[in-house]
């Protein structure tokens, strides 16, 4: 037999809710009171699985019964719909499988209480357990997994329907659980187009708290409509910084991961240490000449100079040096020419420091394939081998990877809202700024550590060539090897024919033995 279960006239016209202690008033002084039907208010279990509905139960307001409707239905494995949902009242059915089910519950707003109640319910099922339950929504599921998205923004749609399936032993769609994630993230960190409204807001605020920084914002005005265009900061300590770097560059640009697109784009030295230190950061709407125009001039007009600055580049900065990765470079050429041989005599006329070396190493090339021989020499050796860099740089580096290194810190924040996003990599830049201000307080040297080890290794392999006097400090320097090879060192104009001292700044093993020699 179905449980039916309702409330007659005068219980539903009862306005008392449950209490713990029973009404004792007018009990006083001998007196007597007739006493009133008491009901329930709502609670959420911690589980729902096998849970009992208790006719005349209050529930505060409307989503609350809804909320435990759905989650009944999902720990249960119930397909349940809402047949009725106004203002008044709310009807539920159990939809059932191949079998009719008898469930049903009906809640209605009683006004003189301003709460919803629960008149009548048929508490009993006669269908089986569903894996497909309708009331699963993304909205609900996002609530339920707040907190999870939070302690793992880069939980995976996968891992979702896993937990969704293990938890309540329901399915759900891949649709369901991203859109469900991306709710959770909304929440958490602000919506999408909410974040976009208040970017003057958080520029005003990082001026505020960071003064001399440079922040632009750039908008276009459609019909009276502003979008947002593009978003420029350089924070006020990695301009400071910078005039401790090497004069050199590094640019380099990655896309957005959200539904609006866009680009990053970020300006990246190189420090005493041989360090990334992050200099500049601009969101823009696609990268192409224009937009790097616009991040460049801002650049250069907060770095105070032209020096070490690529260019787009020479329409702002004619003359100026560039150079090109070669990781990058290699990965276009092995596509037409592919072998070990060939990237390995590729790479030797790259870090080639003098010219006769990488002509050495092209003829190499050219004998095993000449059209690989044509492509390299089809790009100058000035963009991509040591042979030809000048002493402007103070910088051997031919890959690119102290962009790639800031790149890579910001995979997950390129998938937030643009302030999350930018929060993100500023507190990056904070924290990086104190960790490294902590090292070096405790370092007493007067060369920082990564450029001293780098002149310990070169003076220990000094030791394998032969420093020979020619006059005041010029030096021919051989290998102690039979055949081995030699070049001029001289101490005053620290130069050496090899270049490696006038590439890095940092003397190379031929200066240092000349340099012992005459007990520098």
């Amino acid at each position: 037999m179905d449980d039916v279960r309702g409330l007659s006239d005068n219980e539903w016209l009862s306005e008392e809710l449950i209490s713990d202690v029973e009404d004792s008033e007018g009990e006083e002084d001998g007196g007597s009171s007739k006493k009133k039907t008491t009901f329930p208010t709502f609670t959420m279990p911690r589980s729902m699985e096998g849970y009992k509905w208790e006719v005349g139960t209050f529930f505060a307001e409307k989503k609350e019964f809804m909320d435990g409707i759905r989650t009944y239905a999902l720990s249960n494995g119930r397909n349940m719909k809402f047949i009725k949902n106004d203002k008044k009242r709310i009807i539920v059915k159990c939809l059932g499988g191949k079998v009719k089910c008898n469930w049903y519950a009906y809640c209605a707003f009683r006004i003189d209480v301003n709460a919803w109640q629960l008149r009548k319910v048929v508490d009993s099922h006669s269908c089986s357990r569903d894996f497909n339950v309708k009331l699963m929504t993304s909205k609900w599921l996002s609530e339920r997994m707040e907190k999870s998205v939070r302690e793992n923004p880069t939980m995976k749609v996968m891992d979702i329907r896993d937990k969704v399936t293990r938890k309540w032993n329901v399915g759900i769609s891949r649709n369901m659980a991203f859109r469900a994630r991306a709710m959770a993230k909304d929440k958490i960190e602000g919506s999408f187009h909410e974040q976009y409204r208040r970017l003057y807001d958080y520029g005003h605020e990082l001026l505020k708290t960071n003064p001399g920084s440079t922040i632009q914002i750039k908008v276009d005005n459609i019909n009276g409509e502003v979008i947002f265009q593009r978003f420029y900061a350089c924070l006020k300590a990695c301009k400071d910084s910078f005039v401790s770097c090497r004069p050199i560059v590094g640019l380099d640009g990655c896309f957005l991961k959200t539904k609006y697109g866009g680009e990053l784009l970020t300006a990246v030295g190189r420090d005493g240490n041989e360090q990334m230190l992050p200099i500049a950061y601009a969101v823009v709407e696609v990268e192409n000449k224009e937009s790097w125009t616009w991040f460049l001039q801002l650049l250069i007009d907060d770095l105070g100079g032209k020096d070490g600055l690529l260019a787009s580049f020479q329409d702002l900065l004619p003359g100026v040096e560039q150079m090109f990765c070669v990781r990058h470079l290699y990965s276009n050429f092995r596509k037409t020419f592919p072998g070990k041989d060939l990237k390995c005599l590729m790479w030797r006329a790259a870090v080639a420091t003098h010219p006769q070396q990488w002509e050495a190493e092209m003829r190499n090339i050219k004998a095993i394939n000449d059209e690989a021989f044509k492509y390299l020499l089809s790009i100058p050796p000035r963009y991509w081998s040591r042979s030809r860099f000048t002493p402007r740089s103070q910088c051997e580096t031919l890959v690119n990877n102290m962009s790639e290194a800031f790149n890579s810190v910001l995979v997950d924040s390129r998938s937030k809202p643009i302030i999350s996003m930018l929060e993100d990599i500023r507190v990056y830049i904070m924290k990086r700024w104190a960790a490294n201000k902590t090292k070096m307080t405790q370092y007493h040297a007067s060369i920082c550590p990564k450029v001293w080890n780098r002149f310990q290794k070169e003076s220990s392999l000094g030791r394998y060539w032969l420093p020979r006097w020619s006059r005041e400090k010029l030096f021919e320097v051989m290998h102690i090897s039979e055949f081995g090879h030699q070049f001029v060192v001289n101490v005053d104009t620290m130069d050496c024919t090899r270049r490696k001292w006038a590439i890095t700044g940092i003397p190379c093993a031929h200066a240092i033995t000349s340099m012992k020699y005459i007990g520098y």
